[in-house]
């Protein structure tokens, strides 16, 4: 997409002159012509203005798409390299230059100073089990988010051995809190692969790499590289964006021409690992020999990728990209361009170059820019690449959430004294949080058209709980019991809970829940996986869209104290809703959606000073004054910015209910009394910003 408008007011420090010695100079008053610009008519050739020795010559096909499990001979080749092209030998002696100077900076600590060649097989191997799970933690991770959890997971699995040795369970408590935990379940897997197949050592070459469970073309190209000296390519969204940049690429993300060039580019400008153990040919060529000696340390190839990625994070970013600071910024053709544009409106800086809009053999790669008016190429700059992606529009869904307690006959009906439990559920091996544990759920389908509503998902939920724990009388729990039966299940309150919204990578999830505590003299049997037989007269809508739920299945539940539901393997959203069971319980508010693991300064200034206001600590009755009676009152949310709040109104009703009176000493009878009660609650109208994903 076209760079953000900026403040005409802010001060902005001027591109350089054009770059008359790049090798695409002389092209670029055709290509960038004011009126054929978001068309950028440009040969084949105009992206490969760099060279290797490993650059495939016109008559012999690329050899490194992106690696895939079964190699096609038939892939397609990069186009002719232009005659006055850039020796990739430049670029690598500037980049890795640069990355010694900054590897340090951000205190990674699987980066070591190693050489592959000196150390023994398994010493290698497990600098390849080091690399790969920081590389499967980095997928969607912050670095200063992977650090901690790199640490502990090291000390907890320190080898491949001792993680193939763990199982699920142990391996997502250790993971918990990172998110995306299938990526867990595939290291997992991965390492039961290795200790089968490869007596515990991980592979070495990309080929077998690939083989193993978890292992994509990134991660096996990482590994090689880092770890043992090969020369290997390797492509994530940071590497794609500065090859994109770095050869004025525009083309759809997704297409397979796309990723084959991209992948492709990468692989020549991988340099050869100087150490005559690891090079080619098992010695070291005349092209490469002294050329990098001082530069990049006694790996090459692995320098060279993450010198690639650490550009891309820090200075090659997505936006406002720092091309002052770049060391590759006078090979940079989107710069270049960039810079042309700048002074071609100048009145005092002439065309310096001849225009030759003879231009044979076109691109059929690159897609138009995506300039709609008169100021885009006023405005074209090096942000513009690589081609954004389109955005799919995540779908809302809704779960009906039942968090069941349990206490024994005469203990606390709170659920936290006297041996209260909490029912936990497992969910599926696949899909979805795989394998950590929830309350019992039903997720229900998405249907704009037929929104479920508290009765419904009620309905939902009271032909759930049979088949998950024994209920001998499922009526029960329609509504509490007006007194308590000491030798039988016996249902003390249900009560609905504030809805949390979670946003995951392709959905927007809204849990809708209620606490349910039951009594009786013994814990309640949990009922086995053959139980998990459906009532047919459950649900609500069509045959086709109940045969689309997904529920909580019987035979993978446990009771836990309701002190230990924080430390077990649960997910984010499973975290909320438990935050807001406790909230109900301890007769505080809670105000706001959760946005990340803790709200804005100014948000939890302005809730303290309210609470301190009221002198009611956070209780809903709080946030109404004496003056304004059953007026509703908005209450600023927690965020990061103020356009993007989560809105929650709190509003007043007064309905005719059933009110629990309870003594405060243990083992004191329920008196349950028609009443009218004012009852508060809260609303949420749009979803807080947490994400996770598969």
């Amino acid at each position: 997409m076209p760079p953000r408008k900026k403040n005409a007011n802010a001060s902005t420090a001027p591109l350089p002159s054009p770059n008359l010695s790049h090798p695409c100079a002389s092209l670029l008053p055709a290509v960038l012509a004011s009126s054929t610009l978001a068309d950028r008519p440009h040969p084949a050739s105009y992206h490969c203005f760099l060279t290797s020795p490993y650059y495939p010559s016109p008559a012999v096909p690329a050899s490194s798409p992106p690696p895939k499990k079964k190699r096609k001979k038939d892939e397609p080749a990069l186009p002719n390299v232009l005659d006055e092209a850039i020796d990739a030998k430049v670029l690598q002696r500037k980049l890795l230059g640069w990355f010694d100077g900054v590897k340090e900076s951000r205190g990674m600590p699987w980066r070591k100073e190693v050489v592959p060649a000196d150390l023994t097989r398994e010493e290698r191997a497990q600098r390849g089990y080091e690399v790969w799970v920081s590389e499967i933690m980095l997928q969607q991770t912050q670095v200063s988010t992977v650090i901690p959890y790199w640490t502990k997971w090291m000390a907890r699995f320190p080898t491949v051995s001792a993680l193939a040795m763990a199982n699920i369970e142990d391996v997502n408590s250790c993971w918990s809190g990172l998110g995306y935990y299938s990526r867990a379940k595939r290291l997992l897997e991965g390492a039961q692969t290795v200790v089968r197949e490869y007596a515990g050592r991980l592979p070495e070459t990309v080929e077998l790499l690939l083989g193993i469970d978890g292992i994509g073309p990134y991660s096996a190209g990482t590994i090689s590289s880092i770890a043992f000296g090969q020369r290997s390519p390797m492509v994530d969204g940071n590497v794609t964006r500065v090859l994109s940049r770095l050869t004025a690429f525009h083309a759809p993300a997704t297409a397979k021409s796309t990723t084959s060039f991209i992948w492709a580019l990468a692989d020549v400008l991988v340099p050869v690992q100087v150490s005559s153990s690891s090079s080619p040919s098992g010695k070291q060529s005349d092209e490469d020999e002294g050329g990098l000696d001082d530069v990049g340390g006694p790996n090459k190839p692995g320098a060279w990728n993450q010198a690639l990625m650490e550009l891309g994070a820090t200075v090659c970013t997505p936006k406002g990209p720092k091309c002052g600071e770049c060391p590759l910024s006078e090979e940079c053709l989107a710069y270049a361009e960039s810079r042309f544009v700048a002074h071609r409106h100048s009145a005092k800086s002439p065309a310096p170059f001849s225009v030759d809009t003879d231009i044979e053999d076109l691109c059929t790669l690159c897609s138009s820019l995506p300039y709609d008016d008169d100021g885009g190429p006023i405005n074209h700059a090096v942000e513009v690449y690589p081609m954004a992606k389109e955005r799919k529009k995540q779908r809302e869904e809704d779960t009906a959430v039942c968090v069941v307690e349990w206490v024994p006959s005469g203990g606390a009906e709170a659920g936290k004294e006297a041996g209260g439990k909490v029912l936990l559920i497992k969910r599926p091996e696949k899909g979805l949080l795989a394998g950590l544990f929830e309350f019992p759920a039903v997720d229900l389908p998405a249907s704009p058209s037929a929104p479920s509503s508290p009765k419904s998902r009620a309905k939902l939920l009271n032909s759930l709980l049979p088949t998950l724990l024994d209920v001998p009388d499922p009526s029960i729990l329609s509504s509490p019991s007006s007194g308590i039966d000491g030798n039988k299940l016996t249902l003390l309150s249900r009560i609905p809970l504030p809805p949390v919204t979670h946003v995951y990578s392709h959905m927007i999830r809204t849990y809708h829940a209620e606490r349910v505590v039951f009594t009786s003299p013994a814990l309640p049997a949990l009922l086995p996986a053959s139980s998990a037989k459906r009532s047919s007269k459950s649900g609500t809508g069509s045959k086709d869209e109940k045969a689309t739920l997904v529920q909580s299945l019987p035979g993978r539940g446990k009771w836990v104290d309701a002190e230990e539901v924080k430390g077990e393997n649960i997910g984010g959203a499973v975290g909320k809703v438990w935050e807001e069971r406790e909230a109900a319980v301890s007769g505080k508010a809670r105000v706001g959606g959760k946005k990340g693991a803790s709200g804005s300064a100014k948000g939890k200034k302005k809730e303290k000073e309210k609470e301190e206001k009221d002198g009611k600590q956070g209780s809903l009755m709080g946030w109404f004054g004496t003056k304004g009676g059953a007026e509703k009152a908005k209450v600023t949310p927690k965020g990061k910015e103020e356009e993007d709040d989560e809105e929650v109104v709190v509003v007043e009703e007064t309905v005719s209910t059933k009110v629990q009176v309870r003594s405060a000493g243990s083992g004191a009878a329920v008196e349950v009394n028609e009443a009218e009660k004012k009852v508060y609650k809260k609303r949420r109208i749009a979803p807080s910003s947490d994400s996770e994903a598969e």
